[in-house]
């Protein structure tokens, strides 16, 4: 069977609060001027990506990335077609061809262009996304093959987040259904395909398109449709949070018990024909109506006030979302203890790998909303003490514990608040400012004496 060969582009790697692109352009290939071809329009990094990011290089050594294309005949693009041409078709590289690659091939209509003879105008429009996950064509939802279910394949890892799609049925628009991951490790970086800005329909995608001239082709730019989001927590002891000394003392520890963010949504659905240049178009989760973005807290597990642990117990505790080494999940002193807020950086979310310098910065990905970020933080400040009758969490230990609730509104350096745009890196750095009880004692000087004649009953 002949195949054909379909480029794509890949994504920008995105510095905190910083957009970089380098944008380079391959001369198309292939003679056959019924054939529907795509050039490479990619967008370049300087590093290499971390594996949950998509670059030109993740994206050829994952599962690519996905089209949905529409034959409408002589109409125009609407709300009543369907995916009737190309249905989540895969498209994949082949490191023998040293190119991408898709089947069955597809053909452009052959009503138009210099030999056509007929009147009419046939049209066919495109939509992509990355990565590619494989759906069920009759419902949409996101499946994973039995031989790849229960292995660590970065290709399987990847189709953690996008949980559905359009089914090969649904009329209008095309959307991926998307719930954020709070491990790094797993966290997916969702890109939906526009047209370049060197055409004049840039930022938007490619409707109602026509067959093109052997030298002409649709070159897909495949761009960012969430914000990277990476938190860092410290303790600062006894000093402003600015300056980095100062450390907790031994018999201390601080412990997250939960965080809740407001300012970004953890679920919902990317229409992808957006309305807005180079802006994606985020619904709800079921894809109808507009993203609300609600509060949402993730928490070390703990549900019965007492940290999960009774009596040295493990009861109940389970973390989600938060880097276990934050939160209590072995009793004090034993080897498993974890340290806990320190005054030394560490990611609010479990590392990808702990041992690397750069783990304090791994991030996840979470979906915009335009509203203000803010975050409330619940962790307790527990001290070893066997003078007390009190108990800390772990049932066992005597000592004071002490819950704090802060909450605060995050802004950027300039002072504005935060709002988290899509294609954009953002970096929240929380200061835990402790202060320590200080106990002051003097001993005062005994004060002079008045020398007093003091007459007892005088004998007459």
């Amino acid at each position: 069977m002949r195949k054909f060969y379909l480029f794509a582009a890949a994504a920008v790697l995105l510095a905190a609060c910083v957009k970089t692109q380098n944008v380079d352009e391959v001369a198309p290939i292939g003679t056959d001027e019924s054939a529907v071809t795509f050039d490479v329009y990619a967008s370049r990094t300087t590093k290499a990506g971390k594996p949950q990011q998509i670059d030109n290089a993740a994206l050829k050594a994952g599962p690519g990335f996905g089209v949905f294309a529409y034959y409408t005949n002589n109409g125009k693009y609407d709300k009543y077609v369907t995916p009737n041409f190309m249905y989540n078709q895969q498209v994949q590289w082949n490191s023998t061809a040293n190119r991408w690659v898709y089947e069955p091939v597809k053909y452009w209509p052959n009503e138009t262009g210099n030999a056509a003879i007929s009147d009419d105008v046939d049209y066919l429009t495109f939509f992509a996304y990355a990565p590619y996950v494989i759906s069920d064509p009759a419902t949409g939802a996101v499946k994973i093959p039995d031989w790849m279910k229960n292995t660590h394949n970065e290709a399987v890892e990847q189709q953690r987040n996008i949980t559905g799609m359009i089914s090969n049925a649904t009329m209008g628009d095309p959307k991926i259904q998307y719930v954020v991951d709070w491990e790094p490790a797993t966290s997916v970086d969702l890109l939906w395909g526009v047209q370049p800005a060197s055409g004049d329909k840039k930022g938007f995608p490619f409707l109602n398109q026509v067959k093109p001239k052997i030298t002409d082709s649709t070159q897909f730019n495949l761009k960012h449709a969430l914000a990277k989001l990476n938190v860092q927590i410290d303790a600062k002891m006894d000093v402003v949070s600015t300056d980095p000394s100062g450390a907790v003392a031994d018999s201390t520890k601080i412990y997250i018990r939960s965080v809740t963010f407001e300012g970004f949504a953890t679920k919902g659905a990317l229409n992808l024909n957006n309305t807005e240049e180079g802006k994606p178009l985020w619904m709800d989760y079921a894809g109808i109506n507009n993203l609300l973005a609600e509060p949402v807290t993730i928490t070390d597990g703990r549900k019965d006030g007492k940290e999960g642990y009774k009596d040295g117990v493990a009861a109940r505790e389970k973390v989600v979302g938060i880097d276990s080494v934050l939160v209590q999940s072995a009793p004090y002193g034993d080897p498993k203890e974890t340290p806990g807020v320190t005054n030394e950086p560490a990611n609010l979310f479990t590392p990808i790998n702990r041992a690397l310098a750069t783990a304090v910065t791994d991030p996840i990905y979470v979906i915009p909303n335009n509203d203000p970020v803010k975050i409330t933080i619940v962790y307790d400040v527990e001290t070893k003490d066997s003078k007390l009758a009190g108990y800390l969490s772990d049932g066992v230990t005597h000592g004071s514990s002490i819950e704090n609730t802060i909450t605060k509104d995050v802004f950027f350096t300039s002072g504005s608040p935060m709002v988290m745009q899509p294609g954009y890196a953002h970096i929240i750095k929380l200061h835990l400012g402790m202060t320590s009880v200080k106990v002051e004692a003097t001993v005062t000087d005994w004060e002079a004496t008045t020398v007093k004649d003091t007459d007892l009953p005088a004998n007459i």
